[in-house]
């Protein structure tokens, strides 16, 4: 558990806290699905721009027929190879993409969820009136808003 999560006061309880920690872990998976996601999509346009270079460079500027280009082109299997390799790049980010929105479903439905049952975490009036410093902790620490449902 998070030490600013462990040392919150006495109104809020060991359950809150766990859901608290819960809501932590979701956002992070998120946030590292959404880096990894972002990161192969640079790769992939960083390959892409480097193959189509290369084609145009290489293969059809030099060549002195398009029809001897695209002949140069399917004889070599290192294209087949390159053209496989941004294929499952392409997997790749469409993979992450999903595990990312699935992350972010997830994240977002509990978020929804302790907005809608706050008052049963902080069932007490006096716990009541002190759960803006949770969330005003929770938003300045991890970035959290607890006060809307809505993003």
């Amino acid at each position: 558990m998070e030490p600013i999560i462990k040392m919150l006061n006495h109104h809020t309880d060991e359950a809150t806290k766990q859901t608290l920690q819960l809501l932590v872990n979701k956002k992070r998976k998120q946030d590292t699905f959404k880096k990894r996601e972002w990161r192969w999509r640079m790769f992939c346009c960083v390959t892409v721009g480097f193959f189509l270079a290369y084609v145009y460079f290489y293969i059809f500027h030099q060549s002195p027929s398009y029809s001897a280009s695209i002949s140069y082109f399917f004889d070599r299997s290192v294209h087949f190879w390159m053209v496989m390799f941004i294929a499952f790049q392409l997997g790749m980010i469409k993979y992450l993409l999903y595990k990312k929105d699935k992350a972010e479903k997830e994240y977002h439905d509990l978020r929804k969820e302790m907005v809608k049952r706050s008052d049963d975490y902080w069932s007490k009036p006096t716990d009541w009136k002190q759960r803006h410093h949770v969330f005003d902790m929770m938003k300045k620490e991890f970035d959290i808003n607890l006060y809307h449902e809505t993003k």
